[in-house]
């Protein structure tokens, strides 16, 4: 080592209690039974009818309960995102025309365009 690292290592060491003081700003997840609670709460909050997530959350909360922890853990990630993506889908979707691409309504005794013909279909 060199003379610089020393009192780095000093001064490292010194503060190493402090942080050990504080609490940790993320969530830690492990695999427990706990955490399978959680997230079987997480999904009974929503109180979706959607089959699937109702056999995840079934089959999840099982599995948890004969030890099976990451199994379980994986089924109700699986219906919690299966979840989400089902919101994503159900929120509207619209969008403002933009000044271009406007539509105008045809002027009062104005014929409509005309419509193209569908493709042939192959036989």
């Amino acid at each position: 080592m060199t003379r610089r690292t020393i009192p780095l290592l000093v001064c490292l060491l010194a503060a190493a209690p402090a942080w050990a003081d504080d609490p940790p700003s993320f969530a830690l997840t492990t695999d427990t039974p706990q955490y399978c609670a959680q997230l079987a709460k997480q999904i009974t909050d929503r109180h979706s009818a959607i089959p699937d997530v109702g056999r995840l959350l079934s089959e999840g909360t099982d599995m948890c309960g004969r030890g099976q922890i990451r199994g379980g853990i994986r089924r109700l990630r699986r219906a919690l995102v299966m979840l989400h993506h089902r919101k994503v889908a159900k929120e509207p979707q619209t969008k403002a025309p933009s000044p271009g691409n406007a539509t105008k309504a045809p002027a009062p005794g104005a014929q409509a365009p005309p419509q193209p013909a569908p493709a042939p279909t192959p036989k």
